[in-house]
């Protein structure tokens, strides 16, 4: 028996049958952006094109942008997804499947992946930040996904760190989503240079050593640096481990990101720092394996 994994994101979403923290098999398709119910159609597509394939699943795991009310099974907004507002994602998703559904940030899934199985899997404290579309976080500590009173710790993205700054999708300015993440950048982009411009085309000019192109890059990654060392000076981990869509930049990125944390950190004691390794599958491994650990709780 398996369990699927799905990682809902702002652009795609990937469903995976997941066995022993393994991928067997996936399907991928583009988030719609129409609405909630249609989001929701999208993953229970997904999800049946797996069992049709003949995979006996037990169980479904989700792991979702945004602040999520685990106690209703809601999302109570993700600013990357048209409609995501508290959304009852859990209900829609076990009546279209009619199996049992769990439901986790997606940057906690992956972090929890990371954790069990990937980069973290011999520490006993870890920060995991995913950098994509949007911007998320898991706090590991002593084998535990940190949660904190009302289920929103890990909220990364929503620190803010320039007061007055660019409008985030949560309504408040300067975060460090609405300054730093994939969708911010091509934002500053697409303003910089008075034409629509994606992500991947702003870091190919910035390696060409365009002005304009190295100053938003720059600008994304001192932000985030500084991020990292607000988050290590609250909470002290033994490493960050680093994921997501812009970590594909490499060390042409990262290695600024670093840069500014440690100087940041300068007087503190500096944490490692370690790149995710399950790679684009860790959202759907983690929302798998949160899903197990819940059924296998269940009287």
């Amino acid at each position: 028996m398996s369990t699927i994994g799905i990682d809902l994101g702002g652009t795609k979403i990937l469903s995976a049958v997941v066995a022993d923290g393994k991928v067997v098999d996936r399907v991928r398709v583009d988030t719609p952006q129409t609405g909630f119910e249609d989001v929701v159609a999208a993953m229970a597509a997904t999800a049946r094109r797996l069992i049709a394939a003949g995979h006996r699943v037990t169980a479904v795991g989700v792991g979702s942008p945004g602040p999520l009310d685990h106690a209703r099974g809601r999302v109570v907004f993700a600013p990357n997804i048209a409609g995501m507002v508290d959304a009852p994602i859990v209900d829609a998703l076990a009546a279209a499947l009619e199996l049992p559904v769990a439901l986790e940030n997606d940057a906690n899934a992956a972090g929890y992946a990371e954790h069990l199985y990937g980069a973290a899997r011999d520490l006993d404290s870890s920060v995991y930040v995913t950098l994509s579309t949007g911007i998320g976080g898991g706090l590991f500590v002593g084998d535990r996904l940190i949660r904190g009173a009302h289920g929103l710790a890990g909220e990364i993205g929503h620190m803010t760190l320039l007061p007055g700054g660019p409008m985030g999708g949560d309504g408040h300015t300067g975060s460090l989503e609405a300054i730093a993440a994939g969708r911010a950048i091509a934002r500053d982009a697409s303003y910089a240079y008075g034409a629509a411009m994606t992500t991947p085309e702003l870091f190919e000019r910035a390696r060409a050593g365009e002005r304009m192109a190295l100053g938003i890059v720059e600008n994304a990654a001192t932000f985030t640096g500084i991020g990292l060392a607000n988050l290590q000076k609250v909470f002290d981990p033994e490493a960050f481990v680093l994921g997501g869509g812009l970590t594909r930049a490499g060390a042409f990125y990262l290695d600024r990101v670093i840069a500014v944390a440690r100087r940041y950190l300068e007087g503190f004691c500096e944490p490692k720092f370690r790149m995710a390794v399950l790679g684009g599958d860790a959202g759907a491994i983690g929302a798998a394996a949160v899903a197990e650990r819940q059924l296998a709780a269940r009287p």
